[in-house]
């Protein structure tokens, strides 16, 4: 499973429902003689809301909820409702009844009296109480009005993705998600790294290559970790099927990257390139020594292709250079001057590996995308980081496309 190291946790809900604290307290006693006026409650109304709010600042929430069931039965006018609705969040307080308080939460929402500036967050707490008894359709409809009233809250966001996802509506739900991490960007902020890892199963889980993608490499770009590569490029490989150069470009990728992890992934790569260059395959095989997930010593299949190429490591690299003088001629051919940038590229000669390239597009009979790509790989790792840049930008088809800005995602971020 290619995600086994994405944080597989909601989206850092926190479903405290300390959002409507804000809301105003009312008195219900009658008018004083300074101070704003009192509420306009009729006599039938007043008394009994009174009653309760004295019951409920008691720690009585029992008498507080006969007293409002009385005054509920009674009102007429959006004012008492409004006030009775807030009396009763005093006792979802007291009672720490889930239902007391999405009661008294929409009611206040219907009374069309609350105050314009608490309507974001009695939307909110209500689509919150809605996810928590799993009503997610009702959830996502307080939580999008929540956001239209600009709420400043960013779990409104995350709690609305999860919301269309327990309704399968995985792709609303992702672009919501990206619609929220591009908001945290234009504040000049990151998205929460867990909101990515949550993003990410739910589009490989519902084979969305191209939204996978788009979110592992937002992912990089904010968090770049060596793990967080890898999780990234294996997911891209598992979603976007390519051949075994492909696959061998990737792999190559990870390697720069620092995003080769245990034996098993230098040993793949080391079984792709020991054949046909095993220069490269050396220097895959030393580097899992040194990372200390190789053991030579030990025999088995490492030590086996370690005997084979040792030997013929001088050799093939010192027979490079009268190859290249063969490629550059009449003779030459654009498939051979590919194999030559690729033997140059393995023993990390990337001026001579980036000649070779731009000679085989000269002469042609070569897949573009594939040598832009590892041309654009060369340059990358000669330093060259513009022109390299702009040879990835070239690669625009196909898999390889994916795997071009992952590469230009990283020479961003480089020195």
């Amino acid at each position: 499973m290619a995600l086994k190291h994405i944080s597989t946790t909601a989206l850092g809900i926190a479903l405290a429902f300390g959002g409507a604290a804000m809301l105003v307290q009312p008195a219900i006693a009658a008018k004083k003689e300074s101070g704003p006026p009192a509420p306009k409650l009729s006599k039938e109304v007043r008394e009994p809301l009174s009653a309760a709010q004295t019951a409920i600042a008691a720690g009585d929430a029992a008498t507080g909820a006969a007293k409002l069931a009385e005054a509920t039965a009674v009102a007429k006018t959006d004012e008492e409702k409004y006030y009775i609705a807030a009396v009763t969040l005093d006792l979802s307080k007291l009672d720490k009844n889930p239902a007391t308080q999405a009661a008294a939460v929409d009611a206040l929402i219907a009374s069309n009296r609350a105050p314009a500036e608490q309507m974001p967050t009695l939307y909110l707490v209500s689509g919150q109480t809605a996810y928590q008894a799993k009503n997610y359709a009702k959830a996502e409809q307080m939580l999008s009005k929540a956001i239209e009233l600009n709420t400043n809250n960013p779990d409104a966001y995350a709690l609305l993705v999860e919301a269309q996802a327990r309704q399968n509506k995985t792709p609303l739900a992702l672009q919501t998600l990206q619609t929220a991490i591009d908001k945290q960007r234009a504040a000049g902020a990151k998205a929460p790294s867990d909101w990515y890892g949550r993003g990410i199963n739910m589009a490989y889980t519902a084979k969305l290559p191209q939204q996978t993608a788009a979110l592992t490499q937002a992912w990089v770009k904010d968090y770049p970790t060596a793990s967080n590569w890898r999780d990234s490029l294996v997911t891209y490989r598992e979603l976007n099927p390519m051949d075994a150069d492909g696959q061998l470009d990737l792999m190559r990728f990870q390697r720069a990257a620092g995003a080769l992890k245990g034996q098993g992934d230098y040993m793949e790569y080391v079984l792709a390139t020991y054949l046909r260059y095993p220069g490269e395959a050396k220097a895959v095989l030393d580097e899992g020594t040194r990372a200390g997930v190789i053991n030579l010593s030990k025999g088995g299949n490492a030590a086996e292709i370690n005997g084979i190429i040792s030997p013929k490591v001088a050799a093939d690299k010192a027979s490079l250079t009268a190859a290249a003088t063969t490629a550059k001629g009449p003779k030459g051919t654009g498939k051979s001057a590919l194999s030559l940038g690729d033997a140059f590229l393995g023993y990390n000669d990337f001026a001579n590996a980036a000649e070779m390239y731009r000679l085989a597009l000269t002469k042609g009979g070569v897949d573009a995308n594939v040598v832009n790509t590892r041309l654009g790989m060369a340059l990358a790792k000669a330093g060259q980081k513009d022109a390299a840049k702009q040879a990835f930008a070239l690669v625009n088809t196909g898999p390889r496309a994916g795997l071009a800005q992952y590469w230009t995602i990283w020479l961003d971020q480089q020195a």
